[in-house]
């Protein structure tokens, strides 16, 4: 369908239709704002957060309201920080099964990303 455009005297109309496209790339940014392959500070990629843990501190209470729970664990001597997700375990335990049972139930709490482990057991055997 040809549209009659009005023209003045001398001018040529070159063309009839304009085409638009755009076309746009996606990418992925993590919650800092950084994209999500630039490794973080300390050299590691950064891996999903879980969104239900709120933070550190709240993952360091639940880990040490866990261990406190813990039978046959001693957690008063055991000292929790989290940083980045990663939980950092330190302190004396009994024997190599209280130091496994500690390392476990870290690592089953969730938004726990990694375990650091620097408990030194007692005795070897349980």
């Amino acid at each position: 369908m040809k549209a009659k455009v009005p023209t003045l005297p001398g001018v040529v109309v070159v063309a009839t239709a304009l085409t638009i496209s755009v076309l746009a790339t996606p990418v992925l940014v993590s919650a800092t704002g950084a994209d999500a392959d630039t490794p973080s500070s300390t050299g590691r990629t950064q891996a999903p957060r879980d969104t239900a843990a709120a933070s550190d501190n709240s993952i360091t209470t639940t880990v040490k309201a866990t261990l406190a729970t813990t039978k046959g664990l001693e957690a008063d001597r055991i000292s929790v920080k989290t940083i980045d997700g990663v939980v950092h375990l330190e302190g004396m335990v009994r024997n190599e099964s209280q130091r496994a049972l500690a390392l476990q139930t870290a690592k089953n709490v969730r938004g726990v990303t990694a375990v650091s482990d620097e408990l030194r057991a007692t005795s070897k055997a349980p």
